[in-house]
């Protein structure tokens, strides 16, 4: 039957009219569909040829930071929804116009890990530690710790230096090699005034903090090293003037808040400080003229050698200014020293060096220091030493070191070092160890125990074996600990340290143990 004004039609006809009616709807939605995502597709590559276009990587930058990024984004995001409703077919295109611009880091904050571009160029992870306004402008500094570096390598560094976080920050926590404020020596925890800054934060030397059980408490111990670490975290010295030099800092020290943040001049001889260079030229002056010695307080027990080079040993509790500003001076130069005003139990001597002043008269340069115990219970005949920055890598370090162990023969005792040592001190003594162990070696009478090798040393007897292990010269033999010499091993070690340490000469060492 025909249809009659083509509205009237069979069941099967009309069945595929409405069929041919709804595939016409959805290809005109896919249709629909597929333009609205062409057309998000052309905005996003227009908009990256402008940014390609741009002159410079600050404008580009500038352009990412705008917000009208932020509201294209949005937009694009919204037509990519309506077209994913629409139809199936285009999900690919319209997640290409959902990835929008990449995004800029976030501002620094205290705790975050960031790439630094040091001064020389080279890119380096470091811990955003603390963040100050520089001057009356109040662009912003920041404070970082190197991750891979002692703390002496810590600095400020301006917004500039900054870059992305490493690539381990994003949900892998730091790399196992470095320890963030960690360094990499540490030194003992020697005792602290009850008055000094962060006394109540130390415990005496030797002791662990102890629980309620009468155990140690390892939490208390970390407690009390956190709380330190984070008391000295930042350098609070900018410079320092001393003997014509000035030198940067490498840790924080505890001076007096009026003190923190300048630069700091220190008398050669007294060891006074100020932040005033007319006070400290008036100092000078008025130090001179009264025909005072120009040198360290106390008596010459070593020298002067062939070098010109002597030893002053000071009582810290005849001297004790003296002593306590040398101790604040060291502390710019080491990590762990704590103590710094509790002097007297102790004994210091301080390494110099002559020469000629402007006006024709003896002077005496400070070179370093160490000290020791007057009663140590451990036989330690070395609390602390320094070499000062400016004479370093000349080896006084085990100049003083062999002067230590002189002082101990002359008492008719063996001493070690406090410890542990640090990383500097460790490398200083075992290069120490292994010169003098190897030479006594040289010349061994097998009638003789390592108890008299130790003896004649002055070393204590754990140092030596210590020192034959890092040697690898220990053996095992049914069950027993022996020394396996060879003296042509012996000599080639001996051969093969290219820089020997400099040593004493026992001839002027003019000191007498004192009756304490």
């Amino acid at each position: 039957e025909r249809p009659q004004d083509g509205c009237r039609t069979s069941g099967r006809a009309a069945h595929r009219c409405e069929d041919n009616r709804a595939t016409e709807a959805l290809e005109q939605h896919s249709s629909r569909a597929l333009a609205q995502s062409a057309l998000s597709r052309k905005r996003v590559e227009g908009k990256k040829a402008i940014d390609r276009r741009l002159s410079s990587p600050e404008e580009r930058q500038t352009k990412r930071r705008a917000p009208q990024r932020f509201t294209d984004r949005a937009n694009a995001t919204t037509s990519t929804a309506r077209a994913m409703r629409r139809s199936s077919t285009p999900t690919a295109v319209a997640m290409e116009s959902d990835a929008g611009p990449p995004q800029t880091p976030a501002e620094p904050k205290v705790g975050d890990f960031r790439m630094i571009a040091k001064r020389d160029g080279a890119l380096e992870a470091a811990e955003v530690v603390e963040i100050a306004p520089r001057g009356p402008a109040g662009a912003l500094r920041y404070y970082v710790h190197y991750l891979q570096h002692d703390r002496r390598m810590d600095e400020w560094v301006g917004r500039g230096q900054i870059r992305g976080e490493p690539d381990w920050a994003h949900g892998f926590g730091s790399p196992a090699l470095s320890s963030p404020r960690g360094g990499h020596g540490r030194r003992s925890h020697k005792r602290k005034s009850p008055n000094s800054p962060g006394g109540a934060l130390a415990s005496p030397r030797g002791m662990t903090p102890r629980g309620r059980n009468g155990h140690s408490d390892p939490t208390v111990a970390e407690r009390l090293e956190h709380a330190r670490e984070h008391m000295t975290r930042v350098k609070n010295v900018e410079a320092i003037v001393f003997s014509e030099w000035k030198l940067e800092p490498w840790y924080w020290a505890p001076f007096p808040e009026e003190y923190h943040d300048q630069t700091l001049y220190f008398c050669d001889f007294t060891l006074r400080y100020t932040p005033s260079v007319d006070l400290i030229l008036e100092h000078r002056e008025t130090y001179r003229a009264s025909g005072a010695p120009r040198r360290p307080p106390g008596a010459r027990c070593y020298g002067p050698d062939a070098q010109g080079v002597s030893l002053w040993e000071i009582d810290g509790e005849v001297e004790t200014l003296y002593c306590q500003n040398l101790c604040l001076l060291a502390k710019l130069f080491l990590d762990h020293k704590t103590l710094n005003f509790d002097v007297e139990p102790f004994r210091y001597y301080a390494l110099t060096s002559h020469r000629t002043a402007d006006d024709g008269a003896d002077e005496e340069e400070l070179l370093g220091y160490f000290s020791k115990e007057k009663e140590s219970r451990l036989a330690y005949n070395l609390a602390c030493i320094l070499t000062m920055p400016q004479h370093q890598r000349k080896g006084l370090g085990t100049l003083m070191i062999d002067l230590s162990y002189a002082l101990t023969q002359r008492e008719g005792k063996m001493g070690s070092p406090e410890k542990p040592l640090s990383d500097l001190g460790k490398l200083s003594y075992r290069s120490y160890w292994t010169w003098t162990v190897l030479t006594a070696l040289k010349s061994y009478d097998s009638g003789r125990d390592l108890k008299d090798v130790s003896r004649d040393l002055g070393l204590a007897i754990e140092d030596v074996i210590s020192t034959l292990q890092h040697l690898d010269m220990i053996r095992e033999w049914k069950g027993q600990m022996l020394v396996r010499l060879d003296y042509e091993e012996v000599a080639s070690k001996l051969k093969s340290i290219k820089r020997p340490p400099r040593l004493c000469d026992p001839s002027k060492v003019c000191w007498t143990p004192p009756a304490d």
